[in-house]
């Protein structure tokens, strides 16, 4: 069984298409699974491939108007679309598979999917919501990591192959830099538990200040903030991310982000959306600023780990 198949026998979904499917399909509830997939193509056709929503409905044998819905967010792609248009903007195959597993379950108001492959939508997020928000109890946030804490911190905890720490990162570069290019001022806010700080003592006195210095260089960027919860926090608050639009000229839908070890969702029910919210709220209550916190703390992040 091919991973395509697998993955839409996992969640409930048959491979091929069906009566079934093309009735959800009509029925979808999901605004990320409209919004997503137009955001891709946009992206692909004007960015990458500089096509003109005509030349893509030619090819596609849909108006134009049908390519801007997609793009607006109005309407999910089929699932057969969804495989013409990778191949005519040759969208890479990871991309064009999440595209493809989003189409065939755009029902489904919670989309549950691997880590990696939830990744790719909150890339995305990254590139086009007005309003991030970020609560990470043991690491810091990917999008603020640099090299060596990437490979020695994250690739020691988690023990993965080097195969897989080089792709992580050449990921991890891709959305910072994406972040980083964006003009429209975006609010950007990162809650960070000071055990993440505290694992810098298994780092080089070096890659310690890099660390450091890549956090403080966020930190004084416009419409950035990072801020550390040194106190004691809710034992259910696993890392979790909050993405709005929040008047971006083309965000997406509210949705939360949070997983576990090999399964991950981006929730977008309005009442679970509420819940972590609240738990943000005590969060930010409980933390302090990162100059305040690196000017308290500075000969014990400058311990390494004997």
């Amino acid at each position: 069984m091919n991973a395509n198949r697998q993955r839409s026998v996992i969640m409930g979904g048959p491979y091929g298409a069906s009566t079934s499917m093309e009735r959800q399909h009509k029925m979808a509830q999901s605004h990320l699974a409209k919004w997503f997939p137009g955001r891709v193509e946009h992206y692909y056709r004007e960015q990458k491939r500089g096509y003109s929503q005509r030349q893509v409905g030619a090819f596609m044998a849909v108006n134009y108007q049908t390519v801007g819905r997609w793009e607006q967010g109005k309407k999910c792609p089929t699932v057969g679309e969804v495989l013409a248009l990778a191949k005519f903007l040759k969208i890479p195959q990871e991309l064009s598979d999440y595209m493809e597993e989003i189409a065939r379950n755009e029902s489904r108001k919670n989309f549950q999917s691997d880590r990696r492959f939830n990744a790719l939508c909150l890339q995305f997020a990254e590139m086009y919501n007005g309003l991030i928000h970020k609560w990470e109890p043991l690491f810091i946030p990917g999008i603020a990591q640099t090299k060596a804490y990437h490979f020695n911190i994250v690739g020691e905890a988690e023990g993965t192959t080097d195969e897989q720490l080089n792709r992580g990162w050449l990921f991890k570069v891709e959305r910072y830099n994406a972040l980083l290019a964006r003009t429209d001022n975006q609010k950007v806010v990162l809650l960070i538990s000071e055990t993440a700080l505290r694992n810098l003592r298994f780092l080089s006195e070096a890659d310690r200040t890099e660390q450091l210095e890549r956090l403080r260089y966020l930190d004084s960027l416009p419409n950035w903030e990072i801020r550390i919860v040194s106190a004691l926090h809710p034992e259910g608050g696993g890392a979790f991310s909050i993405y709005r639009a929040d008047g971006a000229d083309f965000g997406g839908p509210a949705f939360v982000y949070t997983e576990v070890w090999d399964d991950s969702w981006c929730i977008e029910e309005t009442d679970r959306i509420a819940r972590y919210d609240d738990l943000w709220r005590i969060l930010l209550g409980k933390s302090i600023t990162l100059k305040e916190y690196l000017d308290d703390r500075r000969d014990g992040l400058a311990q390494e780990h004997p």
